[in-house]
């Protein structure tokens, strides 16, 4: 009989990676999931449902009518935004729930204070 020992440096993810160390970029990270989830056809671009999600006014329309602000950050999963997002029996967006990931990634850039960066 013989013994068979396997070692590596290479750390292996099961399921989803780990949320970033550091600041959320909401240009960087957060836009494109809005973008590639929710600004579609129909739903919520410019002429569409609010807020409208569209690259050039997606913060300001998040945070200037209420969907998520700074101070949500002391409570980020009672932001609207999160809620919209997780809550109820038909979260957004209608197509399917985001990915463990994408709503850990969103609650960790609420956390940090829902900054346009």
């Amino acid at each position: 009989m013989g013994l068979l020992a396997m070692g590596s440096c290479r750390k292996d993810f099961y399921g989803q990676p780990p949320i970033p160390a550091g600041p959320i970029s909401f240009n960087k990270e957060i836009l494109p999931i809005l973008e590639s989830n929710c600004a579609k056809s129909g739903c919520h671009i410019p002429g569409g449902q609010t807020p409208d999600l569209s690259t050039p006014n997606a913060y300001n329309d998040l945070t200037g009518l209420g969907y998520v602000s700074p101070s949500d950050s002391t409570a980020p999963a009672q932001s609207i935004l999160y809620q919209k997002l997780t809550a109820g029996s038909k979260p957004m967006p209608p197509s399917g729930k985001l990915s463990a990931y994408n709503l850990n990634l969103i609650l960790t850039w609420i956390k940090q204070g829902v900054q346009n960066n």
